[in-house]
Formats: C-alpha cells, sequence, structure tokens
C-alpha cells in the first residue's frame, strides 16, 4: 500500500533563537579568537624579547628576577587568553595590564644592557652585566651580533610589539565582553546559556 502524505498547511512558527540580534546569537557558539591570538602573540613576542636579554646578561639576580616575571607572564597569559576567549571581562583588564607590564618591562634590562655596551665601547675592561655573547668570541656566539646596541633595541621592540598585542587583546576582549554580557542579560537564561 503506498503511503501518502499530505500537505496539511501546518507551520511551526517556533524560532529557537534571537532573531533579531544574531550577532549575538553567534557569540554563544563562536570564541573571541582574535583576542586570543592577540594574546598569544604577545606572549611569543615577550618570550622572544627575554631570550634575547638572557643570551646577553650575564646571571644573576636580575636575570631571576626576570625569569620569575617571565614565568608569570606565561602563566597569567594563557590563563587570561583562555578566559577572555570565552568573554570574560576581568581576564581583559589581566590582559591590558600584561601591557603595562611589557612597557615596563623596556626600560629595564635592555636599557642596562645599552648602557653598560657603551661604557664597554669606551673601556672594555668595564664590563659590566654584559655576557659573553657580547664579550667574548665572535665564533662561538654568533646567532646574533655581538653588538649591544642591536641587542637592546631587538629586545625593545619585540617588548613593545608584545605590550601592543597584549593591549589590543585586553580591549577587543572588553568591548566584545561587555556586548555579550548585553545580549545574555535580554534572554532567558534559565534552562543554561
Amino acid at each position: 500500500m503506498p503511503n501518502k502524505v499530505e500537505n496539511t498547511g501546518i507551520v511551526d512558527d517556533k524560532v529557537y533563537y534571537n532573531v533579531n540580534n544574531l550577532e549575538g546569537e553567534m557569540m554563544r557558539y563562536r570564541n573571541n579568537s582574535l583576542s586570543y591570538k592577540l594574546g598569544m602573540l604577545g606572549i611569543l613576542l615577550s618570550l622572544l624579547g627575554a631570550f634575547i636579554c638572557f643570551n646577553s646578561y650575564t646571571w644573576g639576580v636580575e636575570v631571576l628576577l626576570k625569569l620569575a616575571i617571565n614565568i608569570i607572564i606565561l602563566l597569567f597569559g594563557f590563563l587570561a587568553i583562555e578566559k577572555v576567549k570565552a568573554y570574560s571581562e576581568k581576564y581583559s583588564y589581566v590582559l591590558i595590564g600584561m601591557g603595562v607590564v611589557c612597557i615596563a618591562r623596556i626600560f629595564w634590562i635592555p636599557l642596562i644592557l645599552m648602557i653598560d655596551y657603551a661604557a664597554y665601547l669606551k673601556d672594555s675592561t668595564v664590563i659590566g652585566h654584559l655576557g659573553p655573547t657580547i664579550t667574548g668570541s665572535y665564533l662561538v656566539n654568533s646567532y646574533l651580533p655581538m653588538n649591544g646596541y642591536f641587542r637592546g633595541i631587538s629586545a625593545m621592540v619585540l617588548f613593545a610589539c608584545a605590550a601592543v598585542a597584549f593591549i589590543f587583546a585586553g580591549l577587543i576582549g572588553l568591548k566584545k565582553s561587555r556586548q555579550y554580557a548585553e545580549f545574555i542579560a535580554t534572554q532567558d537564561t534559565t534552562k543554561g546559556v
């Protein structure tokens, strides 16, 4: 017996999403990937700048303190970018704070490195905090130029770019988290978000 289906004219008018604010609805399912990518870029640039400083400086208390700061930036950086990816306003401020820390790092070891290198050029017996990659043999330490100015300026540029990436990641995260919070405030979330 053939099975014939008749069109009874039943129209299902139920819509399970907010048609007036599709962008808000899409934020439920999409991550804040731009802030995440900028935060990862900030972490990477911060590490590169730190590696240049570690390679150019003598080991001591200052380097251990800088190493601890880098570990903190890595840990809080990864935590913050994961939370900002899920539209956390609080961790957007953490990313902006990390950008400010990167700005402060510009004026610490890279600046001391350039000052010590200027003194070393005037009198080669005054080494200061310069490491063996600058004062030693070129053949042994040749992956970067031995010029302290080049190393200091390179680290400064990397820290500045990391600061810009962190600050923009935080600002974009703030904007999107506020937009998401405004959308969720208008929704019925009794059955989940």
